[in-house]
């Protein structure tokens, strides 16, 4: 038998076989890895070098560059360590953004995307840079196509003052401002934890020509401020806001935008009003409901949106926050509906009631229910809006729905309710085709809680197949149907 191989030997032959491929292959390979795993590989052989300067889809990320809390200097000490991550990030983009002299033809950098802080001096030396490399005619990035920042504050969101959020909206607008041909290519842009002025969102907007996508997480224009969107020339798409103190968006005119996705409001209910947005087409709100958040009416929301495709509303086990209502009023601005996910939904409100959106939505295709059933959170918030059964009555007229073909479920239990639930469902939809039920996620803290308390009897969810097969029959009895069910 022959001896093994020396490891420096199989490294060697590793490499020779690596080494055989094409750049194009290597190049992927390259793209596909974080990019200190992907700078590691220089240490291979040469001609790993020049294939790192080669990439033409870059993302540099702040994170990667973060040193360990090893050295003393550095356990306690995070401006430290945010400086040290700047200088060798700025180091990192010096390298991939400099044109390589001895290359006979240049590699253009089609997709870049940083994400940094905002943090002095090395702020501007990414500004100096992305200006070079994208006004340089035989620049790296001279020819970009798609272009995103992502820009964090050195202080964590959750330590923010409001003098953080001032100093911080400052600096960035002057990043803005010294850089207008950077921001002039930019495609997509996420910012934290930052306090505005009432005129520098809209004057971001006019100014980045090519902006498609906007992330706002903790931002403002001071208190009790609201955020107005009048960019009729803007190419914005997509607009995700979260955690915001804006007490209202008004969205008066965005002719490109297409998504809109809030997360968690602070004024009162419905917190954007749709002006001129004719593309509009899904929309996604989430949030907890405070005693002075009044529900509201889907069809007095979004009269000016009979555009949309995707309805989601994630009532995150609180109270739910819309009015139920009659189909007829929802048919003019929901003919166009073909997804709604109703989640997060607490059974203390029921789920009858949700029947309505799907009688005033004639041509829906998917209907996703999703229900809350952690015990982990009973508590809640002092102030928060009680959960309680929300009255429906069923409309006088028997519709049937034509073109439900999914019945989603997410956190299904055997109970008689969710039975009746179901057989509703099927008794309205009678084109519908398949019924997919899932059981809940699984949660630790309430795991926690049903090992410590014997008495409380945890969620029943059919395992067998001979529960299942039962299941299928109570859904299913009565009613002359072909439907598939799948369970679990």
């Amino acid at each position: 038998m022959e001896s093994a191989m020396p490891n420096n030997a199989q490294c060697q032959v590793v490499d020779d076989r690596l080494s055989a491929l094409p750049d194009e292959i290597l190049i992927d390979i390259l793209q596909r890895l974080q990019l200190p795993t992907a700078a590691r590989t220089t240490t291979l052989a040469r001609r790993w070098t020049h294939l790192l300067q080669s990439m033409n889809h870059l993302e540099i990320d702040v994170a990667d560059f973060i040193p360990r809390r090893s050295a003393p200097s550095l356990k306690r000490n995070t401006m430290t360590r945010v400086k040290v991550a700047m200088s060798r990030y700025t180091q990192a983009m010096r390298t991939l953004l400099a044109p390589r002299a001895e290359s006979p033809q240049l590699i253009i950098i089609r997709t870049l995307h940083l994400c940094f802080y905002l943090t002095d001096p090395y702020l501007h030396s990414v500004g100096r840079m992305l200006e070079d490399a994208v006004q340089s005619a035989g620049g790296r990035a001279s020819k970009i196509e798609v272009l995103s920042f992502s820009i964090l504050t050195e202080v964590p969101e959750l330590l923010c003052t409001e003098k953080h959020l001032a100093r911080y909206g400052r600096r960035f607008m002057s990043f803005f401002q010294a850089y207008p041909n950077a921001f002039r290519r930019l495609t997509s842009l996420s910012l934290w934890a930052l306090r505005f002025g009432d005129s520098d969102i809209p004057n971001l907007l006019a100014s980045c020509l090519q902006l498609q996508h906007l992330t706002l997480q903790d931002c403002d224009n001071g208190k009790r401020s609201v955020l107005r969107i009048d960019a009729p020339n803007s190419q914005l798409s997509t607009l995700t806001m979260a955690f915001c103190s804006y007490i209202k968006v008004e969205l008066i005119n965005a002719p490109k935008l297409k998504c809109v996705d809030c997360d968690t409001w602070v004024g009162a209910n419905p917190p954007v009003c749709f002006g001129c947005v004719p593309m509009l087409d899904r929309i996604r709100f989430s949030s907890t409901c405070h005693k002075m958040q009044l529900p509201f009416k889907l069809s007095d929301w979004l009269s000016t949106v009979p555009t949309l495709t995707s309805l989601h509303l994630d009532f995150q086990d609180e109270m739910v926050w819309i009015l139920p209502e009659e189909p007829k009023k929802l048919f003019p601005i929901f003919r166009n509906l073909r997804n709604v996910y109703l989640c997060s939904i607490s059974l203390d409100c029921g789920l009858d009631w949700t029947l309505f959106v799907l009688e005033g939505a004639p041509f829906l295709e998917r209907f996703h229910v999703k229900i809350s059933l952690h015990i982990c959170d009973e508590n809640g918030f002092k102030d928060r809006a009680d959960r309680s059964n929300v009255v429906w009555e069923a409309s006088s007229e028997s519709i049937k729905h034509k073109t439900l073909r999914l019945l989603d479920i997410n956190g299904f239990e055997t109970t008689e309710n969710l039975i009746k639930y179901i057989r509703l469902v099927i008794q309205r939809a009678v084109g519908l085709q398949r019924i997919h039920l899932h059981d809940k996620e699984p949660c630790e803290d309430c795991d926690g809680i049903y090992l410590n308390t014997p008495s409380l009897s945890r969620t029943i969810f059919p395992n067998n197949e001979a529960e299942k097969d039962l299941l299928r029959q109570q859904l299913l009895q009565g009613f002359s149907s072909s439907i598939e069910i799948t369970i679990g």
